[in-house]
């Protein structure tokens, strides 16, 4: 089994929204001592599982920065999820160099079924990555959290939302309520059960009757969203009025003016993962795309500056106060993650599948 290095706990070393595990082994075409590539050419399209402006953010920063440098196009291809990816690696039939795995699970389950490449370490320099942050198939990024939000201007400033308790709270918090369609990503049955009382440290393995349960109070008052970009959508076009959204789309719908605010008291947070197929088409490109991206501090502010997902997940030398002041406060780092609680990435593999399927059978009852 390929293993990740350690618990996402050194992660607030940086500062910081949904872990790629990266691998050392030797590129054609370079010089193996991690200079430059022979001739780097063509296109990586990027299998892309956040879209929106997240993608937005990368192809006007780090991606635009590597093409400048390299000549190289990055191509985008949003998928809701990570379904496709392993459907077609497992046909062997990737047309992706890069891929945006949205777990650590996801990522774990890749590398052990093969389907990741291994990280050239002569070209990409972890070594300036927190440790922790990488493994050998692939490098933490966008961390992301899962907070509870609102619209401010549906809530008295004196009375809004702060805990799950609240927003399982109808009476008090009256509204339609937005939830991820996926339980994984979602934060939807945790906060079922915090809000029912379950202390944080006993929170995994989850209760799952006892969670669905707790949501059946609020059920029919739920609208359900199925990405990012929607998240946010719901919120602008009056489909609810708070609800569990990340807290990386709450900064961007804040900035853009939108009257938005969270709450991290018990909220989730986790990492996603790029990382190589094993099948890439173009492969050396997408391994000087990392080394790029991890040596652009320059372009990792830009981007999380805009969107408060730092790409890599943590930079060694790169603090929180260097992003802007404006997405600081949606960083999932300092003191905003001082109650928060680290999505068990590890629970979520082993049970997902079945977690899933009753999950689904719930929402269409």
């Amino acid at each position: 089994m390929q293993k990740r290095l350690s618990r996402f706990t050194s992660i607030c070393a940086l500062g910081l929204t949904g872990a790629l595990v990266l691998t050392a082994c030797s590129s054609a075409g370079t010089d193996g001592t991690g200079g430059e590539a022979g001739a780097l050419s063509g296109d990586v399209l990027f299998y892309d599982t956040s879209g929106g402006d997240v993608w937005e953010g990368l192809n006007e920063t780090l991606f635009a920065d590597f093409t400048e440098e390299t000549g190289v196009t990055v191509t985008d291809d949003y998928n809701e999820a990570s379904t496709k990816f392993f459907a077609a690696a497992q046909n062997g039939a990737v047309d992706w160099s890069l891929v945006f795995l949205p777990s650590l699970s996801d990522a774990q389950e890749a590398a052990e079924n093969g389907y990741l490449a291994e990280i050239d370490t002569s070209i990409v320099p972890v070594d300036k990555l927190v440790d922790g942050t990488y493994s050998e198939t692939g490098i933490e990024v966008g961390t992301f959290g899962m907070v509870l939000a609102w619209n401010t201007e549906s809530f008295p400033a004196d009375a809004q939302p702060q805990t799950w308790t609240d927003l399982y709270d109808t009476q008090a918090f009256p509204g339609k309520r937005c939830f991820f369609n996926n339980p994984q990503y979602g934060w939807t049955l945790e906060s079922a059960l915090l809000a029912d009382g379950v202390a944080a440290d006993e929170l995994y393995p989850l209760d799952v009757d006892r969670a669905l349960a707790k949501l059946d109070t609020i059920k029919s008052d739920i609208t359900w969203w199925s990405s990012g970009a929607q998240s946010i959508e719901s919120f602008e076009n009056g489909s609810c009025d708070l609800g569990i959204v990340w807290a990386n789309r709450a900064s961007v719908a804040a900035q853009n003016g939108f009257p938005i605010d969270v709450s991290w008291d018990q909220a989730g947070y986790a990492n996603s993962v790029w990382a190589i197929p094993a099948d890439a088409p173009n492969p050396e490109a997408a391994q000087h795309l990392l080394k790029s991206v991890i040596e652009n501090t320059e372009g990792q502010i830009a981007f999380g500056s805009r969107v408060p997902t730092p790409i890599p997940a943590a930079t060694k030398g790169l603090e929180v106060d260097g992003f802007a002041a404006e997405v600081q406060p949606f960083l999932p780092v300092g003191e905003n993650t001082a109650t928060a609680i680290t999505l068990d990435a590890d629970y979520y593999k082993a049970n997902n599948a079945d977690l899933t399927d009753q999950f689904n059978r719930w929402v269409a009852q």
